[in-house]
C-alpha cells in the first residue's frame, strides 16, 4: 500500500523517539516467540492451498487486554485531543462481541431502527476511542519506567475499532439504498473522508446531515497543526534559554563586540593573529587543541587561562552557532532509517491493506523475501521463484513467501473499488477458512515477529508497516521498545542519495515513489508499473537497495560518504537506562 509522504504526519512522532529506555526487558520477548510450526499460519502460498479448516479462533485475549488499564490510567491521562480520558467508559466496552450501537439486523436496508440515529452513535463512540488510540504509540514508547507492561490493549482497541468501522460503512450503505442520502470520497488535506450529500427532493438536507458527516479530516489536520505549532514553541522556547544564558554571560564577561581587551597581554591568544580567533570574521574556538581547556576546566584553574576573554569568545562563537541551527532547515526526519555502510543480510517486506489507517483497516496481503546486499546468496536457498510478473528473476533474492488474508463478511459486503483497481485484489471475495483474519492469526503473527526481529527489516516508507505492526502482531511493539527491531527505510534513500529523484510541482521532494525508485535503479522496467502486491514489490525494491548501494560504495557517496552510518544502519531503539 502506497501513501504520501504528508499522509504520515502523526507516525513521525512516536517513531523518531531516540529511545532512551531502561535496561530491564518487557514481559514479552521477541527473540523468544516460536510460530506454530505444525501449520501453514496465514493462508496461502506459492503453489499450495490451504486445504485445512477453519481453526477455532479465541478472543478471549480481548477481554483479558482490559486488565491493563490501570497500567495505562496511571501515567496517560488525557487523549490526542487533550481530552480527559474515561477509563471506566473504555473497561465498559465489549471488546469481543462489538462496540457499535447497532445490531446485525440493524444493518439490512428497510431495518426499523434509524440509520441516521444509528449512524451518528457509532461515529461518535469511534472518534472517542480513536482520540484515545491516537496517543498511546507514543505512550507506551516514553514510558521509560515500565508501568506498562505490554501493548495488548491497544491491539484490543484497534480490534474492536476495525469492526466498528466495517459497520459505520454499511449503515452508510443502508442510508443510500433508503434514499436518505449518497456518498462520495473527498480528499480533505491529509487524509480522504467519506461524504453525505442530500438526495434531491429526500428527507434529509445537508445542514441536516451534518452530525452524521464523518469529522476524522478535521480532527486529523487539527491534530496536525497542533503538533506543528508545538514543535514551533518547543524550538522558540529552547532558543530564548539559549539566548537567556548568553545574555547572562554577556553581563557576567562582557561583550565581544566591545572590541579587545586592552588589559590583555600582548603575546594573548585571544589577540587576532591567534588561529583560534577569526574564521569569516567569526571568532571561535579551535576546541580540537588539547591546550585549549573546556570551560569546566577553566572554573577549576582559573590560571589555565590568562584572561577572561576565553569565556568572552567561547560565547560569541555559541552564539553564533545557536543563530545558524535556528535559521537552519529541520533535518528530514526519516535520516534516521538509512542503512549503514555494514548492512547486509536483511528481510524486504510489503503490505496491502484495504485502507491506510492501521485501526481501521485490515491486512490482506503480505509478501517478504531475504536478500544480502554484500555477501553471496545462500547456496542451499533453493530454486527459483515465479513472480506474478513474467520477466522478474529470483537473483540474489531467497526465502520467498507470499500470504493472503481475508475480512470480516462486513468489509466484504461493502467491498473496496479502489483496492481492486490498485491491487487486483478483490477484497468481497475474501471470507471463509482460506483467508483468516490477520489480527486474528496468532500463529502468523508469531511467525511473522520471529522473522521481524531476526534481522532487519526492509520497506518503501516503512513507517506505514511499522504502523500496521504495531496494532496487529502480538509482541511487535513490546520487542520494538526493547530494541529488538531494527528497520530500514528506501524512501530516504530514493530522496536523498538518487540524484535522479528530481523536484517537480507534483513531487516538490522529488519522485521517491517505489515505482519511480526501481525504475531509476533498474530494478523495473521503464514501460513497467509497480505490481501493488506484497512479494513482488518487496522484490523490486530490494532490488533497487543493492544496485543503489554498489553504486554509492563505487562512488564513495551515502553511507560511505562523510554523513553516512557505519555499522547496519537503520531505525532501532537503543536501549539504555533513562536518566531521570
Amino acid at each position: 500500500m502506497i501513501m504520501n509522504d504528508d499522509n504520515m504526519n502523526g507516525v513521525n512522532d512516536d517513531m523518531n523517539m531516540n529511545g532512551e529506555t531502561e535496561d530491564n526487558p518487557s514481559d514479552i520477548d521477541a527473540q523468544s516467540v516460536q510460530p506454530a510450526q505444525a501449520a501453514q499460519p496465514n493462508g496461502t502460498t506459492q503453489g499450495e492451498a490451504a486445504q485445512a479448516p477453519a481453526p477455532t479462533i479465541d478472543r478471549s485475549w480481548l477481554t483479558k487486554a482490559k486488565e491493563t488499564i490501570d497500567q495505562w490510567a496511571y501515567i496517560m491521562l488525557r487523549d490526542a485531543d487533550d481530552h480527559d480520558i474515561d477509563w471506566d467508559w473504555v473497561r465498559s466496552l465489549d471488546l469481543e462481541h462489538g462496540i457499535g450501537a447497532a445490531s446485525p439486523a440493524d444493518l439490512e436496508p428497510g431495518a426499523a431502527s434509524s440509520a441516521f440515529d444509528l449512524l451518528k452513535a457509532d461515529l461518535a463512540i469511534r472518534d472517542r476511542l480513536e482520540a484515545i488510540l491516537a496517543k498511546m504509540s507514543m505512550t507506551f514508547m516514553r514510558d521509560f519506567d515500565r508501568h506498562i507492561k505490554t501493548y495488548e490493549l491497544p491491539r484490543a482497541l484497534a480490534y474492536a475499532d476495525r469492526r466498528l468501522t466495517d459497520q459505520i460503512d454499511l449503515l452508510r450503505d443502508r442510508g443510500v439504498a433508503e434514499g436518505l442520502w449518497t456518498v462520495a470520497d473527498e480528499d480533505r488535506q491529509r487524509v480522504t473522508v467519506p461524504v453525505l450529500h442530500a438526495v434531491e427532493g429526500g428527507p434529509l438536507s445537508d445542514e441536516a446531515l451534518e452530525p452524521v458527516q464523518d469529522h476524522t479530516a478535521e480532527i486529523v489536520n487539527a491534530r496536525a497543526e497542533r503538533r506543528k505549532a508545538d514543535r514551533a514553541k518547543r524550538e522558540e522556547a529552547r532558543h530564548e534559554r539559549q539566548m537567556a544564558l548568553f545574555e547572562a554571560d554577556e553581563k557576567q564577561y562582557g561583550s565581544v563586540e566591545a572590541g579587545p581587551d586592552e588589559s590583555a597581554p600582548a603575546d594573548s591568544s585571544s589577540d587576532q593573529g591567534s588561529t583560534d580567533y577569526l574564521i569569516e570574521a567569526q571568532p571561535v574556538i579551535n576546541d580540537d587543541n588539547p591546550a585549549v581547556p573546556n570551560v569546566e576546566q577553566a572554573y577549576a584553574n582559573e590560571t589555565a587561562v590568562p584572561e577572561a576573554r576565553f569565556e568572552r569568545k567561547r560565547h560569541a562563537a555559541a552564539e553564533h552557532v545557536a543563530a545558524r541551527q535556528a535559521a537552519a532547515p529541520k533535518d528530514y526526519w526519516r535520516e534516521v532509517y538509512l542503512p549503514g555502510r555494514d548492512v547486509d543480510n536483511v528481510m524486504g517486506i510489503d503490505l496491502e491493506t484495504n485502507g491506510t489507517e492501521p485501526y481501521r483497516a485490515y491486512i490482506i496481503d503480505v509478501g517478504f523475501e531475504y536478500m544480502n546486499m554484500r555477501s553471496p546468496r545462500p547456496a542451499n536457498a533453493g530454486a527459483d521463484y515465479s513472480y506474478d510478473k513474467d520477466y522478474y528473476e529470483s537473483g540474489d533474492a531467497y526465502d520467498q513467501h507470499r500470504f493472503s488474508f481475508g475480512v470480516t463478511p462486513e468489509a466484504a459486503r461493502h467491498g473496496n473499488a479502489f483496492i481492486i483497481e490498485l491491487t487486483g485484489i478483490d477484497i468481497s471475495q475474501r471470507t471463509g477458512a482460506e483467508f483468516p483474519l490477520f489480527d486474528e492469526d496468532a500463529a502468523a503473527q508469531a511467525d511473522l515477529l520471529r522473522r521481524l526481529t531476526s534481522q532487519p527489516y526492509v520497506a518503501h516508507m516503512a513507517t506505514f508497516e511499522h504502523s500496521f505492526f504495531m496494532l496487529n502482531v502480538a509482541g511487535y511493539a513490546e520487542a520494538y521498545r526493547n530494541g529488538h527491531v531494527t528497520i530500514i527505510d528506501t524512501l530516504p534513500m530514493s530522496r536523498l542519495w538518487d540524484e535522479g529523484s528530481i523536484p517537480s510541482e507534483d513531487h516538490p521532494d522529488g519522485d521517491n515513489r517505489l515505482d519511480a525508485y526501481a525504475k531509476r535503479q533498474g530494478a523495473l522496467h521503464e514501460d513497467d508499473a509497480e505490481r501493488h502486491l506484497g512479494l513482488e514489490d518487496s522484490h523490486i525494491m530490494l532490488l533497487a537497495m543493492k544496485h543503489h548501494l554498489a553504486q554509492l560504495k563505487a562512488e564513495a557517496r551515502g553511507p560511505w560518504g562523510p554523513g553516512g552510518k557505519p555499522g547496519v544502519g537503520g531505525k532501532r531503539i537503543i536501549a539504555r537506562r533513562h536518566r531521570r
